[in-house]
């Protein structure tokens, strides 16, 4: 396809569930309260992206040249 086909693939939060890396629990106690949160993030993401460049242009971009040349700097 000459370069004209691209394809990725990424991948989040790779644990699959299994290393509980994804959860998290804040306990706060004190006199008279005691209070527990859990937290727990969505795990494995997929994001695929395909993409195919219809107009692929092959020639080289001329930029303005100035009247002293390329010695002006």
């Amino acid at each position: 396809m000459n370069g004209r086909l691209a394809a990725s693939l990424l991948w989040q939060n790779m644990n699959m569930g299994f290393l509980g890396a994804n959860k998290q629990r804040i306990t706060t106690s004190g006199a008279n309260f005691y209070t527990t949160t859990n937290y727990i993030s969505e795990t494995d993401v997929f994001l695929i992206n395909v993409s195919f460049n219809l107009n692929k242009f092959t020639s080289k971009v001329k930029l303005p040249t100035s009247e002293v040349g390329d010695k002006e700097f």
